[in-house]
């Protein structure tokens, strides 16, 4: 037996009265995910065991359910829950409906993973022409899709996908149909023409589930239960003081009339980057190759569907040198001409999970002669996730005033304090780049992935004083770090160096909290004992509650986050870059430090863990 109506009516508001804390956070421990389809089947199991003995659901009983995923762009918690109702009152299968924060991205996304055929779009009597433009079909296009519109009832096409709106949908006019089109959601019909896993790819690369307020208000509707949630607007003076704080943070003067765009997450921004150079003509991205595997995902996925898009990489690895390593990768660049019209050189300052921060005149001046070369607009991108007071844009400005360039921003981590997700694309004070905000602007009305309004008023109750705290963080890592290299010389009798900014780099903003490193292999250990070093390391002080298993970073919570990245943030990247990163066949391993914690029981908890690993 499923969840009959009776059931949800009955136990949803005690699910929304009972919901963890935990569940409201941006990321979740990564042991023993569950994923989707096994966190809504223990979810059902639970409701339905509380049904059959007349038990009420408490927070307890959902915290030992476990988590669906890591990260809430990926799938939270709240959001699973909202698609396993939402699945079980439509009797279709949990893994065959996704829900979104865009209202536009449930079409897009079939459109995109259409593998070439025709998409038809029928919605009743509710549009008198197509909810897309004739510009936003074209990109579309550009992207390998290809969408009609029809108005009145849906007919069958065989060869073609078929996408209705769930509110005029009868059951006469079912057949044929392969997907449900309702407000921000998709229901997969024909899961062998909709694949849901390529479905979830793009909602994970390109998009993102409801926000935690969005699927909380629309679980109270259905509860039929007061809508507390998602219920609060910002002034548009908070907005503006912080898109004002964004430029500060940025280095870029303020200026009204270019005013940062803030998305639903980091990947949604740049993910409008690229759909707009696409628009524009194309583009050839130059990023790291060890980069944050969802940002090289993305860019391989949007080179696969537009041929107009190219991907270039330059290795950072071990003891390699970022700025020369740029410089040789724009020389092959140069020496390769193609035909599109723009190149993007994207740069993580400091790099993830390497912590190397590249000489800015160097590379705006290779940048400089780059263009001179190949007459190409040139962006300089650079993600400034890992220290957003850096006034990068200011140092771009004063090394080569002409050069185009934007900063680019997860928000889900110290600007934000962990609260939400959100990121932000802020142009220096070009033309060019100025003009690409406005573009920007279209394209996100197409994918409407422009920051929500919950997100807005977490990021405006947490933006200021991230000064601050990031430099808290990277005092607390400076310190800590001291005590873990102590620790492996006391216990290995090894000078372990850590991957880590500069005390130069941070005094001039680049205050970041993480570092990382390669613990020593142990004397005689195999082959498999050093591949699973690192993670061995992770487990013994996650065993620990000053510590969290997970990838993300800045959270204020006081917990120290710990990863390895191979396994983690870089799972998308090849094998081959993610090897040169080991070292003694031990790869890295990253800490990331909140503003305050107690240092010095973590300093005792991570001596003893090299104490037990190499005694």
């Amino acid at each position: 037996m499923g969840l009959t109506p009776t059931i949800v009516e009955q136990y949803l508001p005690q699910i929304l009265a009972a919901i963890p804390e935990e569940w409201r956070g941006t990321t979740f421990k990564n042991s023993a995910l569950l994923g989707r389809e096994v966190f809504s089947e223990k979810l059902t199991n639970l409701i339905l065991s509380k049904s059959e003995g007349g038990d009420k659901i408490s927070t307890d009983d959902l915290v030992a359910i476990g988590n669906a995923e890591d990260y809430l762009r990926v799938a939270s918690n709240i959001s699973t829950t909202l698609e396993l109702i939402l699945a079980e009152l439509a009797t279709h299968p949990i893994t065959q409906v996704f829900a979104f924060a865009s209202t536009t991205m449930p079409v897009i996304a079939a459109v995109l993973t259409s593998k070439g055929r025709q998409v038809h779009l029928y919605t009743g009597d509710e549009c008198t022409k197509s909810p897309f433009t004739p510009s936003q079909l074209n990109l579309l296009s550009l992207l390998g899709g290809n969408l009609v519109w029809h108005a009145g009832s849906p007919k069958a096409h065989p060869n073609d996908v078929v996408l209705a709106y769930k509110s005029v949908l009868t059951t006469e006019s079912s057949a044929g149909v392969d997907g449900l089109i309702a407000p921000n959601v998709l229901y997969i019909l024909e899961p062998s023409k909709l694949v849901p896993g390529d479905i979830l790819v793009i909602r994970k690369r390109m998009a993102t589930p409801p926000t935690t307020p969005m699927a909380e208000a629309i679980l109270q509707e259905i509860a039929k239960v007061p809508v507390t949630a998602n219920r609060q607007t910002a002034s548009p003076e908070d907005i503006a003081e912080f898109y004002a704080h964004l430029q500060t943070l940025s280095g870029t003067p303020i200026n009204a009339d270019a005013n940062p765009l803030v998305f639903t997450a980091g990947l949604s921004s740049l993910c409008t980057l690229f759909m707009t150079l696409i628009h524009q003509g194309g583009a050839e991205i130059l990023m790291c190759s060890t980069a944050y595997g969802g940002s090289s995902q993305q860019v391989d996925l949007l080179c696969e569907k537009a041929g107009t898009l190219h991907k270039s990489t330059f290795d950072i690895q071990g003891g390699a040198d970022i700025t020369r390593s740029i410089k040789e990768a724009l020389d092959r660049l140069a020496s390769n001409h193609t035909a599109v019209p723009s190149t993007v050189l994207l740069v993580e300052i400091p790099t993830n999970p390497d912590m190397k921060v590249p000489d800015i005149s160097a590379v705006t001046a290779c940048l400089q002669a780059y263009q001179d070369a190949t007459q190409k607009n040139v962006l300089f991108v650079i993600d400034t996730t890992f220290a957003p007071n850096s006034q990068v844009l200011s140092k771009i400005r004063e090394a080569s005033p002409s050069l185009a360039a934007m900063t680019w921003i997860s928000m889900s981590k110290s600007v934000s304090r962990g609260l939400t997700t959100a990121g932000c694309m802020v142009a220096n004070h070009t033309t060019y780049a100025k003009d690409l905000i406005g573009a920007l602007q279209e394209t996100g009305k197409l994918v409407d992935t422009i920051a929500k309004p919950d997100q807005m008023n977490f990021l405006i109750g947490a933006h200021k004083g991230v000064e601050k705290r990031c430099e808290n963080a990277y005092s607390n890592a400076a310190m800590i770090g001291k005590v873990l290299q102590q620790a492996v010389k006391k216990y290995c009798s090894y000078d372990m160096a850590l991957a880590f900014v500069a005390p130069e780099h941070a005094a001039v903003g680049y205050t970041t909290s993480t570092f990382s490193f390669n613990l020593p292999s142990p004397l005689g250990g195999s082959e498999e004992v050093c591949e699973a070093l690192a993670q061995r390391f992770v487990d013994l002080i996650c065993a620990h509650p000053e510590f969290k298993p997970c990838v993300s970073f800045g959270q204020d919570n006081g917990l120290v986050y710990a990863t390895v990245p191979a396994t983690s943030t870089q799972g998308a990247i090849k094998a081959e870059d993610k090897a040169k990163q080991a070292v003694g066949g031990v790869q890295l391993t990253r800490l990331s430090f909140p503003p305050t914690c107690d240092t010095k029981a973590i300093g005792i908890i991570m001596t003893e863990a090299i104490a037990k690993i190499y005694s």
